[in-house]
């Protein structure tokens, strides 16, 4: 179930993808119990430096040079029309299905991360992950200022995002099966899609038919993401029981919590 609150141009260079977990397994441990390596643990906290994948992007997406930036760039060749105004048409459901995307040169398939996207610039996009073979993905989709969660086969309206937010802030956790946007300017919380992930891993990926869209990796997960009131590892903090959490497997993150607590009483 989804799990939300209301508080609230340049040429490409050819890259090679990676995977963040090259040594490691691709059998999901049971009810995600599994302590990461010391290596995996690292770049949960401090942050996993990826960029878009300029191998296969399709030919109205155009990537900047850093392969950080994606643009939609309509490619139709312009035709002469009657100098009547007509409203175009909004973007429908279904043609939301067919949004042109471009995934991240890396694969994840192990550990948690954080990563920033800048929307502010795309009033049609979607923002989240897409397993390696291509069968699933996970979004929190954008269309003007309407934004649902469309995951599992599933799509639910969202109304805990405002209409004129900048940056979203993705949390992903492998094993426990998590994907989580956050707000970064109020660190608040915006909606969490609980999965269990394909285990041969996923990608994060951009898609847009309107706009901009910025990428910020090599960054540490936040605290609030664990410490926050409303963290999906904290477990519900409505008296009422109107938002229910999924349960979350601890094990997999204990290290990486305690590592920020750490950090956090050294600063």
């Amino acid at each position: 179930m989804l799990c939300y609150y209301e508080d609230i141009d340049g040429e490409s260079t050819q890259s090679s993808r990676k995977c963040s977990n090259a040594d490691s397994s691709l059998v999901l441990p049971v009810d995600g119990a599994v302590d990461l390596r010391e290596e995996e643990l690292e770049q949960s906290v401090y942050g996993l430096c990826f960029a878009l994948d300029p191998s296969a992007v399709p030919p109205s997406l155009r990537l900047s040079n850093s392969c950080l930036t994606v643009t939609y760039s309509d490619s139709t060749p312009s035709r002469p029309h009657p100098p009547i105004k007509v409203r175009k048409p909004a973007v429908t459901p279904d043609s939301m299905a067919l949004l042109p995307h471009v995934c991240a040169d890396v694969i994840i398939a192990r550990g948690q991360y954080y990563w920033e996207v800048d929307v502010c610039n795309s009033s049609v996009c979607r923002v989240g992950v897409i397993s390696s073979d291509g069968c699933s993905s996970w979004w929190l989709e954008r269309n003007a200022s309407a934004f649902r969660a469309v995951y599992d086969g599933s799509c639910e309206p969202i109304g805990a995002v405002p209409p004129g937010i900048k940056t979203l802030g993705i949390f992903l956790s492998f094993e426990g099966g998590i994907l989580s946007f956050h707000n970064p300017l109020t660190q608040e919380h915006l909606v969490t899609l609980p999965t269990r992930f394909n285990p041969s891993g996923v990608l994060p990926a951009l898609g847009l038919r309107q706009g901009r869209l910025s990428l910020r990796c090599g960054l540490p997960v936040p605290s609030y993401v664990f410490l926050g009131k409303d963290s999906t590892y904290r477990g519900p903090s409505r008296p009422n029981g109107v938002w229910r959490h999924r349960e979350v497997p601890f094990q997999p993150v204990r290290r990486v919590i305690q590592k920020f607590e750490k950090l956090a009483l050294s600063v």
